[in-house]
């Protein structure tokens, strides 16, 4: 009896357990119909981290810096995935100097999503040992030849000597020299400023991978004027007046500034404006004026330049322009390439010119230089609106060049073209209407 009842037990566990299992088959098959898994790449590279690096070891290779992870999951997982849901690791624990292949490591923080495959699935690490030297801290003065002419440089003062180079051994022993950079060029006043350190290898390239300590460095550095030496301004002047119709539109020196030298006690008493000795002469100019020139200056002073040849001079240029001006001029208007046999009659007999140029020009202007017309090449009998022409005659004055016609009204014409071989039929005469009588 007890053995039939033990019997039933066992039977209705396993049904219960088939049962229960049928479920589970069903309800997964459920979840896989609604919500299918699919295997792709996550559509981002992922970050890769470095853990674990042993103290006194740096890494002097550029290993993989991303990965690429493909993944499976379910639909509703892909969609709340980002970015920060993947953590890709390499482990360098327990690894010493040389090259090592080390794995890289793809994690989900969601626990439905499977990491089937990272590309790269390794990664190539080079470890050396970190090592550090001090260097002393030199000044290095940027074109310096560019300083400007008089002025000179004192000894620095920088705030700190030496500066610790740190990094992987092999480039520390390639740096030769820690530098601090200032560009001197066209400095007239003394520096005080921070400035960045540099490592620098014995070719003056900059080597990276280093830190340095500390990284930049205060400096001080006295730029002063000679005593013997001073920039003065130059100052032209002209003689005389343009030719009538011209006007100067500029005067310009070069060099605009000047460094002279001379005894100290006359360069103190100078003014900062220095003029040439002698005036350009403009009179009945017509065109620019470049000239040489002396300047005025006190005895015993004379200009400052370096070099082999020592130019005392300076060049002085004078625009000389035409004065523009404007006119309106009436010009007869007549037809052209007109078909052998054709006569026009045009809607008007004249346009009106509008003229701009230098006034001197416009002044002198003979009008028959001056062809208005209108082109009728191809043109057939009937009436036609035709664009209206101006020339200018430069062959008989050259000195047209230098006009512009800007308008020209009208800006279109009726042109009338008809046959002369055609004779014009003369109009029909009126008929005396004749008398109707009435019957009684």
């Amino acid at each position: 009896m007890r053995r039939t009842r033990k019997v039933r037990l066992l039977d209705s566990v396993g049904t219960a357990i088939l049962a229960l299992g049928l479920a589970v088959i069903v309800w997964v098959n459920a979840i896989y119909q609604d919500d299918p898994p699919h295997d792709d790449y996550y559509a981002n590279p992922v970050p890769i981290e470095v853990i674990n690096q042993t103290t006194g070891l740096a890494i002097t290779n550029d290993p993989a810096g991303t990965v690429n992870v493909l993944i499976r999951g379910f639909q509703s997982s892909w969609d709340g995935l980002v970015d920060s849901s993947f953590h890709a690791t390499v482990d360098l624990a327990g690894l010493h100097e040389g090259l090592h292949t080390v794995p890289v490591n793809v994690e989900c923080s969601d626990p439905t999503v499977t990491i089937m495959r990272t590309q790269p699935e390794t990664t190539y690490i080079a470890l050396e040992r970190i090592d550090s030297a001090a260097f002393p801290i030199t000044l290095a003065l940027e074109n310096l030849d560019e300083l400007p002419l008089g002025y000179a440089v004192g000894t620095p003062v920088i705030e700190a000597d030496l500066a610790r180079v740190e990094g992987p051994a092999s480039i520390v022993s390639t740096v030769d020299s820690v530098v601090a950079s200032i560009n001197v060029a066209a400095r007239r006043d003394s520096v005080n400023t921070t400035v960045s350190l540099k490592a620098l290898d014995a070719t003056g390239k900059t080597v990276s991978g280093v830190t340095l300590t500390p990284s930049t460095v205060r400096v001080n550095l006295d730029i002063t004027r000679q005593l013997n030496y001073r920039e003065v301004a130059v100052q032209a002047s002209t003689n005389g007046q343009p030719a009538r119709g011209y006007y100067v539109s500029s005067l310009a020196v070069d060099p605009a500034t000047i460094t002279v030298e001379g005894p100290p006690e006359v360069i103190g008493e100078m003014p900062g404006l220095v003029a040439i000795r002698e005036p350009i002469d403009i009179a009945g100019a017509t065109r620019v004026i470049v000239q040489r020139v002396d300047l005025a200056l006190p005895e015993g002073v004379s200009i400052y330049t370096e070099g082999l040849f020592s130019e005392q001079q300076v060049l002085v240029t004078v625009e000389v322009d035409a004065i523009i001006g404007g006119t309106t001029v009436e010009v007869p208007l007549n037809p052209k390439k007109l078909r052998e046999g054709y006569e026009a009659t045009l809607s008007v007999p004249s346009v009106d010119v509008i003229l701009t140029g230098p006034a001197i020009v416009l002044d002198e202007l003979a009008l028959d230089l001056v062809d208005a017309y209108v082109d009728l090449s191809g043109m057939g009998v009937g009436t036609h609106q035709v664009k209206t022409f101006v020339d200018l005659l430069t062959a008989q004055n050259p000195d047209l060049a230098d006009l512009a016609v800007t308008s020209i009204s009208p800006a279109f014409v009726e042109a009338n073209i008809r046959d002369t071989s055609v004779p014009t039929l003369p109009a029909p005469s009126a008929q005396p209407t004749p008398a109707t009588t009435q019957e009684p």
